[in-house]
């Protein structure tokens, strides 16, 4: 019995992360860590507020490559409104950005859970039950209005990347805060 238990939740797992996380893509884009744009240049008030206008923000600063194509998640599991994932490369490091928006004005159970784990841990656990039967935790950041989060890996830890990940998580806290 237990094993048939383990084996559906094996199962579920499976197909829930290939329907909230998506499935496969293209060819990865290059982007060069010297391609960022002067933060300073870039004005955020001329974006609109919302997922799109954080994805089109962040890539005039050079974070996204221009011609990576967003993968839509189905990202009702976590409780959010809205996600994409894109996947390219940084000086050769292959990196996958998660981005969810969330209405902070009626945020369900899921939403709430999410928030709450990313807010004292640092990251999420996709369905609920933390560290259960090999629930994978993702590390996460929360925009200041706790409207976006977003996930950033990479398979690097050199330091051009590292930096590139901390100036990209900073982009994403500090967009339309309040």
């Amino acid at each position: 019995m237990k094993k048939i238990l383990l084996f559906v939740i094996l199962l579920s797992t499976i197909v829930v992360f290939g329907g909230c996380f998506g499935a496969g893509g293209p060819s990865l884009e290059e982007v060069k860590t010297d391609a960022a744009a002067d933060a300073e240049k870039i004005k955020m008030d001329s974006y609109t507020k919302d997922l799109v206008g954080l994805e089109k923000y962040l890539i005039d600063l050079g974070y996204i490559p221009e011609k990576a194509e967003p993968q839509e998640l189905m990202c009702s599991v976590l409780g959010a409104k809205d996600g994409d994932r894109f996947n390219f490369k940084v000086d050769g490091a292959v990196v996958y950005v998660e981005l969810f928006e969330y209405d902070t004005d009626n945020l369900n159970d899921d939403a709430k859970r999410v928030i709450g784990e990313v807010e004292k841990d640092g990251k999420y656990y996709v369905f609920g039950e933390t560290g259960v039967n090999g629930n994978a935790a993702y590390e996460a950041f929360l925009s200041k209005n706790k409207k976006y989060l977003v996930s950033y890996t990479v398979n690097s830890d050199d330091e051009s990347n590292t930096k590139r990940k901390d100036d990209f998580v900073n982009a994403v806290v500090n967009f339309d805060k309040d």
